[in-house]
């Protein structure tokens, strides 16, 4: 190989390592819909990618870093739809409502994001979701700008909790009117109160 062959296929190498690596993750959001995210195995999401459990452990160390990627992708995807949601919203309170429940729909009208919350994948996901960086990230960001007086270390805090309610939500669902009615009553004043 000559040096120009070994530098073009160096410079392409990160490029289609995240190829690789979205691939896997569009091949594990079609397994967690068709079996269910607990029964999802690196077996069985080497088998449907169509590589060695090696090639599979070259990207992903294990199930657990799967998931934890996936989550982030998804929180990624979910806080753009959000943002886009709540940008006209008039006043902090309707926004922060407007947020929630459209994580909230946009989680139950996505069926792979749906599966991570039924009974036997509940706890694992809520888990994810509390330390999952892109959810903390986009979180905190939204919650300092409805909130812009609220300390640090009470935003993250804040934060956390509201990651809580919104698996709560998605793990116990009720009517869109009763889920919007008790975020005005519960949550925003907890979030939105200085101090």
């Amino acid at each position: 190989m000559s040096d120009h062959t070994a530098a073009r296929s160096d410079w392409l190498a990160p490029e289609r390592a995240e190829l690789a690596a979205g691939r896997i993750l569009d091949v594990a959001e079609q397994l967690f819909v068709e079996q269910g995210v607990t029964a999802v195995t690196m077996r069985g999401l080497a088998a449907a990618v169509g590589c060695s459990r090696a090639t599979l452990y070259r990207y992903y160390p294990g199930k657990s870093e799967v998931l934890a990627a996936y989550v982030d992708r998804a929180a990624t995807e979910l806080g753009a739809a959000v943002a886009e949601a709540v940008h006209d919203a008039p006043d902090p309170a309707t926004r922060l409502v407007n947020a929630v429940l459209t994580a909230v729909r946009g989680v139950r009208d996505n069926p792979a994001l749906s599966a991570w919350f039924v009974p036997d994948s509940a706890g694992r996901s809520t888990s994810l979701a509390l330390v999952s960086p892109a959810i903390e990230r986009i979180t905190t960001e939204f919650l300092a700008e409805v909130a812009p007086h609220t300390d640090e270390r009470d935003l993250h805090e804040r934060a956390r909790w509201l990651v809580r309610v919104i698996v709560s939500l998605l793990t116990s669902p009720a009517e869109s009117a009763a889920e919007a009615a008790l975020l005005r009553r519960f949550v925003v004043p907890v979030v939105l109160t200085p101090g």
